[in-house]
């Protein structure tokens, strides 16, 4: 699988130097590197997570919504760059991708990447393969009950949290969204004792209100802000670290976002609707200016 690997470093480095060449291709990029299309397909699929042509896809309207707030290219040749012959194709694609037509997205300068260069060395540390979408949102205060708890004493807190929460969910009677629950990292007390990270951990679910709270649980309140959102699947139980890593690590270095320094925590929307592979909808909110 070493082997494997090394090839596929060797197809991700070639699209990045080719990246922006008009032919560049599942044909080529065998040709290249001496694999039949159907295994160069297979194995990157693989590795990556994403097919050859829809990482290439991603990979190169990323570039070029980097194009369209860095630089005041003509739209024309950004889409030429990008693999497309006109630019209402391109257009079409990119709204597709970033919710927003490249004269939007030039004109407001938020430089949001969906598809970075692809790191096979940080591969299992660092899950970015795993995020289908990305985009910023304005939400007005966010009411929520449920239980909190710190980590001073250990993570065992925020199993904890979970568990009182789904033994008493149906408590709450005035809840807004019965899709989702919401885990909130409260770093408003951060401290690192130790090497070990020390903040509080709310379980909950989001209400109109705070006038009914059953006994037991707590009221919350989240500031009106403006956030990044993150989506992507998976199950509910599983660690998020190799993506909320992704996140804070790679991602936010390479945009234009801006932390909100008086908003200090981040939350989790996780999905009570499971699918047959057990996954669900999970969403990952930061808060930015």
């Amino acid at each position: 699988m070493n082997d494997n690997l090394h090839e596929i470093e060797r197809i991700i480095d070639y699209i990045e130097a080719h990246l922006l060449e008009e032919k560049l291709d599942l044909d080529t990029v065998s040709q290249e590197i001496g694999y039949s299309k159907y295994h160069l397909h297979r194995m990157f699929t693989s590795v990556v997570g994403l097919t050859f042509h829809h990482y290439l896809q991603r990979r190169r309207l990323t570039e070029a919504a980097r194009m369209l707030v860095f630089t005041d290219k003509p739209i024309m040749e950004i889409a030429l760059c990008a693999g497309y012959d006109t630019q209402q194709s391109f257009s079409r694609g990119f709204k597709d991708m970033f919710r927003h037509s490249p004269t939007f997205f030039r004109k407001h300068r938020d430089f949001i990447p969906l598809q970075l260069k692809y790191d096979i060395s940080n591969r299992e540390k660092l899950r970015g393969d795993m995020i289908t979408d990305a985009k910023t949102v304005e939400e007005d205060a966010i009411y929520l009950i449920g239980y909190s708890g710190s980590t001073k004493n250990g993570f065992h807190i925020i199993g904890r949290c979970w568990r009182l929460l789904h033994k008493n969910k149906y408590k709450i009677e005035n809840r807004t969204d019965r899709k989702f629950l919401i885990g909130v990292n409260d770093y408003s007390m951060f401290d690192n004792e130790g090497n070990k990270p020390v903040f509080t951990y709310i379980a909950s679910a989001q209400v109109n209100s705070l006038k009914s709270i059953p006994n037991g649980m707590k009221a919350f309140a989240l500031p009106p802000s403006k956030y990044v959102v993150f989506y992507f699947k998976g199950k509910n139980e599983d660690s998020l670290q190799p993506v909320v890593d992704y996140i804070y690590r790679e991602w936010f270095p390479n945009s234009t976002c801006v932390f909100n320094e008086s908003n200090l925590y981040d939350f989790v929307k996780y999905g009570e609707d499971v699918d047959e592979n057990g996954e669900s909808e999970i969403q990952f909110w930061v808060p930015v200016v």
